[in-house]
């Protein structure tokens, strides 16, 4: 197995980063201040269904197929793109804010946690 050289100083500066980008005023509520420009508050996961691996989320703006969403906590974060999504039981391509959704997730998130869309 080959040794890789890593550079300490530059994943520190990259993992201080992400520490501001997941950053939060309070709980719930995003921290404007450090979020960055390229991404809009969704809302946060009210129900993770981990044998479906889907998550429940009230929408706070639109959301559409083929959006990229990232899920996280300040400790970790998943950054996918919008494959299915559902209202009721039912395939849908948008949904509006105020819609409870459900996303398949690629990963397990944790529920309680904020959903951004990306924009690109």
């Amino acid at each position: 197995m080959r040794k890789r050289k890593v550079n300490l100083d530059q994943l520190i500066e990259e993992h201080e980063e992400y520490e501001r980008r997941m950053a939060v005023a309070g709980e719930g509520e995003p921290d404007t201040e450090s979020t960055p420009k390229n991404r809009i508050f969704l809302g946060t996961v009210d129900k993770y269904f981990k044998k479906l691996g889907v998550a429940a989320i009230t929408l706070e703006a639109p959301l559409s197929i083929g959006d990229i969403v990232e899920i996280g906590t300040i400790d970790e974060a998943i950054r996918q793109r919008v494959k299915s999504m559902q209202i009721e039981r039912e395939d849908v391509e948008t949904a509006e804010a105020g819609s409870s959704v459900g996303i398949a997730t690629k990963f397990p998130v944790e529920e309680g946690s904020e959903v951004f869309k990306i924009l690109e």
